[in-house]
């Protein structure tokens, strides 16, 4: 443990502390407690917690011990450009909460908590609590699902020295390409407010690249935010059916976004924000190769130049609540029961060099519920698409539903159910049945159609079983069910159904991954040639 000081000083707000009857030895008030007597910070602790605490026997070992001393830390500086309040300010509990959550969002600190501390002359300190994670991660190793194996080789720091950056070296092969990566993430680029991310990869078959530099809402009084996005593609593209590829062609895109907004209106725990932005995309197409397409038409490739105007509107409610073993374990959960939702409407412009003049929008919001003390339900819905010539191009829209139910100590069960359709999507934006998308008993790219629905249950079991503090043991077992509107008939697939269960393992110190499954799952409906079963192997947690 590193405990560090921002700065100290008697608030005399703080004596209403004393005032109130509050002695040395007597329980510290709570923050509601002290934002009601409206009591000043005098300082704020930061107090950075090591991966594995000697203090708890299960994790007091030689590994433990070993890790701790490999590990750096991270710098106290890191956490204290996350807070969200300053010594001297009144108590605020939502700056609290949201220092809280917006801390958890890191990948490098596996918890973060702030508590209250009354000093012996009555004065407040906020004391801000950080447990790092193991950062560092040298792997070989592959994950399967729906029958596809990849196998790959990383280099993964999550913290670098100890400053909250992240880089990535990797190496991967899949059935499709061979891949070898570079990525770099920068939450407190140059020590400020704003985020850096970069990707570059070389591909067997092209390559990609990638730059956003933005400056986020990191809060609710945060004033405004800036984006600024650029992205390649040149790659092979595929478009598959009935697990086989049915057209390849060479896919070539480049896009370019710069957007602003600012906070129009904020109270009572809600924002309003307005902005404007710049738009641009090309897209260009090689010769399209007809491999095992069967009676699935060929795609329309619609080369284009896009450049154009949008305005946005998004209104943001902050109402949080914390849970636990929800889709992950052990670690501490945030959802929001507030409406998060976006409007972006626009026009691609002739006058701005595009090909065409094409209206555009974009739409999404998000809600959760609590129905009770030990339920969440969250839904989510997302629309995009543009006009031209009089018709509707590359739309799609998408809702999805979750709900989680703890109605024991160790059991969690959860559902999910979405639904999504397109209308003559972008090649990369083409809608599949598969393994990948859902359906864990069968093999990925199983069906291409336009409309689809899905639907899975979960019962989770975590057990109090782990081994030295670092794997926690659960538990799990799942039903899938789904359909598709097929691109190749026009009619809807018969309802593909699945079973399965497993292994459900909490990753309690590395940076890398929550859960990590091993499961087998069971196709319940065949077709011809249908493999009997699926390994699901990985970290991948959908709900």
């Amino acid at each position: 443990m590193a405990p560090g000081r921002i700065h100290q000083g008697l608030s005399a707000g703080a004596l209403l502390l004393l005032l109130a009857g509050a002695t040395l030895g007597a329980q510290v008030p709570s923050w509601e407690e002290l934002e009601a007597r409206r009591v000043r910070l005098a300082g704020i602790d930061i107090r950075i917690h090591d991966v594995f605490d000697p203090a708890r026997p299960k994790e007091n070992h030689w590994l433990g011990r070993t890790a701790n001393f490999l590990h750096i830390e991270t710098r106290e500086q890191v956490v204290g450009r996350e807070l969200l309040f300053r010594p001297g300010e009144e108590v605020s509990v939502r700056k609290i909460r949201e220092t809280e959550r917006n801390l958890r969002t890191f990948r490098f600190l596996k918890d973060a908590w702030i508590e209250p501390r009354v000093d012996e002359t009555g004065a407040v300190h906020a004391v801000v609590h950080t447990q790092d994670a193991w950062t560092l991660k040298a792997s070989a190793g592959f994950t399967q699902v729906g029958g596809q194996r990849d196998f790959g080789f990383t280099l993964h720091e999550a913290n670098f020295l100890g400053l909250g950056k992240d880089l990535t070296l990797a190496h991967e092969k899949t059935p499709e390409r061979s891949t070898d990566t570079v990525k770099y993430l920068d939450r407190q680029f140059l020590g400020s407010a704003w985020t850096l991310a970069t990707r570059f990869q070389v591909l067997s078959d092209g390559r990609t690249r990638a730059l956003d530099l933005s400056r986020p809402y990191r809060g609710l009084d945060t004033p405004w935010s800036l984006s600024f996005k650029a992205e390649s593609w040149d790659i092979l593209q595929s478009i598959y059916n009935l697990e086989q590829t049915a057209y390849a062609f060479r896919f070539r895109r480049e896009s370019a976004h710069m957007g602003g907004s600012w906070a129009a209106a904020v109270s009572g725990g809600r924002a309003l924000r307005l902005g404007a932005g710049l738009d641009l995309k090309r897209s260009r197409f090689g010769p399209l190769q007809r491999l095992d397409a069967g009676s699935l038409p060929p795609p329309a490739l619609l080369e284009r130049r896009l450049q154009g105007l949008h305005v946005s509107w998004s209104l943001y409610e902050e109402r949080f609540r914390t849970f636990r073993d929800l889709a992950g374990m052990t670690h501490p959960e945030d959802y929001n029961q507030g409406w998060e939702a976006a409007l972006q409407v626009g026009s691609y412009l002739r006058g701005l060099g595009g090909d065409v003049a094409s209206p555009f929008l974009l739409a999404s919001a998000a809600k959760g519920w609590v129905p009770g003390a030990t339920s969440l339900l969250l839904f989510r819905a997302q629309g995009e698409g543009r006009r031209e010539s009089g018709h509707w191009l590359d739309a799609s829209a998408s809702a999805s539903f979750t709900a989680y139910h703890q109605g024991f100590r160790a059991q969690t069960q959860a559902a999910y159910l979405q639904v999504d359709a397109v209308h003559q999507p972008d090649p990369e934006k083409l809608l599949y049945l598969g393994g990948m998308d859902g359906l864990r008993g069968y093999g990925n790219h199983l069906l291409l159609g336009d409309r689809r629905w899905m639907a899975s249950l979960e019962e989770r079991l975590t057990t109090p079983l782990n081994w030295l503090g670092i794997l926690q043991l659960g538990f799990v077992v799942y039903a899938d069910a789904g359909a598709i509107r097929r691109s190749d008939t026009g009619t809807w697939s018969r309802t593909y159904v699945d079973v399965g269960g497993g292994l459900r393992l909490g990753n309690l110190k590395s940076s890398i991954g929550r859960v990590f499954l091993l499961t087998i799952a069971y196709p319940l409906v065949r077709d011809p040639g249908t493999d009997h079963h699926q390994f699901v192997l990985g970290n991948l947690v959908k709900f």
